[in-house]
């Protein structure tokens, strides 16, 4: 795993706690050696990022926004992202309605439904600006409370809303997904909109850049059982297979993006 992201992983992490995180645990959720995150920690705390208590690590307070955070992950695997959007117009034909949730790979894909004759349903900020400019897509958002982390609309109402809605495919995001687990988010409020959408969607499609492979966080949303297509970037250093646990899985190269 790249610095950066190793970095925004501990972000991420960190993020969904109250407490501070113990040196070891943030090596075993991100799979790298202690020694490596005290030298990523070290690095975050120069700059004003993270504090250092006798307990572990902890995001430091009012210095880390939400949209630092979020900015951030808009400028990782770019390419990647585009890549995975544009393959999962594969799966996209007009008159279908369509549920996109929160994130930037998720919204990576947004710009190529504006000139599609589509219903998009969605919970999330960042793809409301976007297709909110096109004359040819109906959109429906979807209300809640607002967590900033993500730029997502969550919660009962959120949950309340959508369980009475119907859509051929919904495209998830997720922070990490394991060969084992599933496919997992820190925050039980965002997993929770996520089961909803894989159980009630016709087709359910996780959108992911291949660095989220091996991530692990609190809270499962999907088993591979719930999902009908990953689509991912090739990571040379993982051995993929193209069929897992009946998920059907797409590696896309970022280069030919």
């Amino acid at each position: 795993m790249l610095k950066a992201d190793r970095q925004l992983g501990l972000l991420n992490i960190l993020q969904g706690r109250t407490e501070a995180v113990r040196i070891t645990e943030l090596a075993t959720l991100l799979h790298v050696t202690p020694m490596t995150v005290r030298r990523d920690v070290a690095e975050l705390a120069r700059q004003g990022r993270v504090l250092v208590t006798h307990g572990g690590v902890r995001l430091q307070a009012e210095t880390v926004s939400a949209e630092t955070v979020y900015d951030l992950k808009l400028t990782e695997d770019r390419l990647e992202k585009d890549a995975i959007a544009r393959a999962a117009l594969a799966h996209v034909t007009d008159g279908m309605t369509l549920f996109l949730d929160g994130g930037t790979t998720v919204g990576a894909l947004a710009p190529h439904l504006t000139s599609r004759r589509l219903t998009v349903i969605t919970n999330a900020l960042n793809v409301v600006n976007v297709i909110a400019r096109s004359r040819r897509v109906r959109l429906m958002v979807i209300g809640g409370t607002f967590r900033r982390e993500s730029l997502t609309f969550l919660g009962p109402k959120a949950v309340s809303m959508l369980r009475e809605l119907r859509y051929d495919i919904a495209f998830l995001g997720t922070e990490g997904f394991d060969w084992d687990r599933g496919f997992e988010v820190p925050d039980e409020t965002d997993a929770e909109i996520k089961a909803l959408a894989a159980r009630t969607a016709g087709t359910t499609i996780v959108l992911a850049a291949g660095s989220k492979l091996g991530r692990r966080f609190l809270c499962r949303f999907a088993n591979w059982g719930m999902v009908d297509y990953l689509i991912t970037s090739e990571r040379r250093d993982q051995d993929m297979p193209p069929v897992h646990q009946g998920t059907r899985i797409t590696w896309v190269h970022a280069e030919n993006g």
